[in-house]
């Protein structure tokens, strides 16, 4: 006589509970495959042009010995429109209420006055009766639509089904596993384990503990193992989601972890974290279930095969130090969303992630309110409606703040730093990046006044002795349209910054780009006025040439001495950039009298018509370009005066 029949006799049932836990939740995994395979078949006998799988990995997984079932959903078909023909049908469906007894098992060993909540397992078995009488049995592998709903439904809107009985049960037996570990093993619940089980379990609880104070007080990451059919079983439910869980098979190289959420990029973000390890993963499976806060949720299942028992200790080490990121992340990633763009949000989300400072430290000190209060200390700076903080800063510079924040408040909480030191750090660092970006639009338009400078000194050099090449006139042309394409393309890129700072100068560069509109025309106009015998150069037009190169270099002088300025610049700094913004107005101011004078030239003119019609058009345009510099100096010296200075 074995010592379980000596306490079946003594009536002491309740000292087999581990081993018929374990039993009914091997036996809840081959449930959930079963129903995962009606549901499958009648999905291919629907629509058979479709690609289906035949489940296999499901059902290793679920410890299914019976190879034949990955013939069921090929072999399936419709017979008429409300009955099909499913290969195996009634067999599978009698293994289904026998894996569900099996299941009700551990809650008759307990008896109905031991039960800890209000559902006993009388209640349970009537549930299950009431379902069978409702559902009789398939005959000849012909089952009909309502027989499927009625095994597989996950609404409880649609009546009882097996499928929620199978969910409540499997709720009953998670409880009970609790209560009945004997030991713990780093902080996890541990029974019925082999010693070699201890270090591979000690492993994943490092990783686990080590992230762990990334929660805070948030509740989550509890962990039970045990040993069921010859295999190490892990099992962690991360946060309180009902249907957020983690199981975790380990047997002899291979670890299988079978993952649930109801938030599908949430399922992605969590596969991207084990990028240094070669884990297969199976295509995810999209279920519906009732009674889980979201109908919907997502089941992924990975595979990792480790070379050497020091791979397989790393591993589970990284997978338990993982498991903190994925609490409250949906939450943190529809915070960030209102500041950037959602591939910002989730290359934050991972950065934070894989250099251990999470998300929920973000969250503990408010989440989005934490940066809009930046945004208020920061003084002007506002964002439009539906407007981002990136439409200002940048997609770039934004994803750095914001993994700036992250960080700041991970490491400010766990030092013991104030919350009130914690916000000033975040909002002095947003009020860099302003400033930063106030820096950022600055250069684009020294880069814009660079270009100036190099399209009126390509002018000047066709008016001189270069002209007669006519090699380097057509050079030239090619250049000048390059440069001001150039132009072009730093007003499309700053355009799109908004903001109560950046308008002054995106307003700038907008009127900055007409002085190499007008060069680019005018060198094009001399190319065409030197293509064919050009009269002699007119002095007049030389010397406005030469007054706007000067003008451009002395407006570049004024772009990078304002790009220097601040509040608490000396005297000497501010003289330097209000001289530079004064000889641009003297040059403007003597480009008037030249062009007067080149139109003067007229009585004195040596060629044709045409060739005076393009010289005149030249000089238009260089005094439209010393306009437009005197126009845009002027912006600059407001906007340096009125806002640089007085912050």
């Amino acid at each position: 006589m074995s010592k379980a029949q000596i306490i079946g006799e003594l009536g002491e049932r309740a000292l087999l509970l581990p081993a018929l836990v374990n039993e009914g939740l091997t036996a809840n995994d081959r449930a959930k495959y079963r129903m995962t395979l009606l549901q499958s078949a009648r999905e291919h006998a629907d629509h058979p042009h479709r690609k289906t799988s035949d489940l296999k990995r499901e059902r290793l997984a679920a410890n299914e010995p019976d190879a034949e079932l990955d013939a069921v959903v090929n072999r399936s078909r419709k017979e008429d429109r409300d009955t099909y023909s499913i290969h195996r049908g009634r067999q599978i469906c009698e293994a289904l209420v026998e894996d569900v007894r099996r299941m009700l098992a551990p809650l008759r060993a307990i008896g109905n006055g031991e039960a800890r909540n209000k559902h006993t397992a009388t209640d349970y078995e009537k549930r299950l009766n009431a379902i069978l009488a409702q559902t009789p049995p398939p005959a000849n592998d012909h089952i009909s639509r309502t027989t499927i709903d009625r095994l597989t439904s996950g609404s409880r809107t649609e009546g009882d089904s097996l499928h929620l009985l199978v969910m409540d049960l499997h709720k009953e037996l998670n409880k009970l596993q609790k209560r009945l570990a004997t030991e713990t093993i780093a902080g996890a619940s541990v029974y019925g384990i082999e010693d070699e089980d201890r270090p591979l379990i000690a492993a994943f609880m490092a990783g686990l503990n080590r992230t762990r104070e990334l929660k805070f007080d948030h509740p989550g990451l509890g962990t039970t193992a045990t040993r069921s059919n010859g295999r190490l079983v892990i099992q962690n439910d991360i946060g309180v989601t009902a249907a957020h869980v983690l199981v975790i098979h380990v047997e002899a190289d291979r670890v299988t972890l079978t993952y649930t959420d109801v938030h599908i990029e949430r399922v992605l973000f969590f596969q991207s974290l084990f990028e240094r390890f070669a884990v297969h993963w199976q295509d995810t499976v999209s279920k519906r279930a009732a009674g889980l806060g979201e109908d919907l949720y997502h089941l992924c299942l990975g595979t990792y095969t480790a070379q050497s028992p020091a791979e397989r200790l790393a591993y589970l080490t990284h997978l338990g130090s993982r498991l903190v990121f994925l609490i409250d992340w949906n939450r943190a990633r529809k915070r960030l969303r209102k500041f950037a763009k959602r591939r910002v949000c989730l290359s934050v989300l991972r950065w934070a992630a894989d250099n251990d400072y999470g998300h929920m430290a973000f969250l503990v000190l408010g989440g989005d309110q934490l940066i809009f209060d930046a945004l208020r200390t920061a003084g002007r700076l506002s964002l439009p409606p539906a407007g981002l903080l990136s439409d200002i800063l940048g997609p770039e510079r934004t994803a750095e703040f914001l993994k700036f924040t992250l960080q700041t408040a991970s490491e400010g909480l766990r030092e013991g730093r104030s919350e009130f030191l914690i916000r000033d750090e975040i909002s002095a660092e947003l009020r860099h990046y302003i400033d930063t970006a106030h820096q950022g639009l600055l250069a684009s338009a020294s880069e814009q006044a660079s270009l100036a400078v190099e399209l009126a000194t390509a002018a000047g050099d066709l008016l001189g002795p270069s002209g007669s090449d006519r090699d380097f006139v057509k050079r030239t042309v090619k250049r000048a349209r390059k440069w001001e394409h150039q132009a072009d393309e730093i007003v499309r890129r700053t355009r799109g910054s908004r903001g109560e700072d950046s308008a002054p100068i995106i307003n700038l560069l907008i009127h900055a780009d007409d002085i190499a509109d007008a060069l680019e025309d005018a060198i094009y106009r001399l190319s065409l006025l030197l293509a064919n015998d050009p009269p002699a150069p007119s002095a007049a037009l030389s010397e406005l040439a030469g007054l706007v190169v000067e003008g451009a270099r002395e407006y570049l002088k004024a772009v990078e001495n304002a790009r220097c300025l601040h509040r608490g610049s000396s005297r000497e700094q501010v003289e330097d950039f209000l001289h530079a913004v004064d000889r641009v107005l003297k040059v403007e101011h003597q480009s008037d009298d030249a062009h007067r004078q080149a139109q003067a030239e007229v009585l004195d003119f040596t060629g044709d018509f045409k060739q005076w019609h393009l010289t005149s058009r030249v000089a238009d345009k260089f005094e439209e370009a010393a306009d437009a510099m005197l126009r845009v100096a002027l912006l600059l010296r407001d906007y340096i005066l009125s806002e640089v200075l007085r912050r």
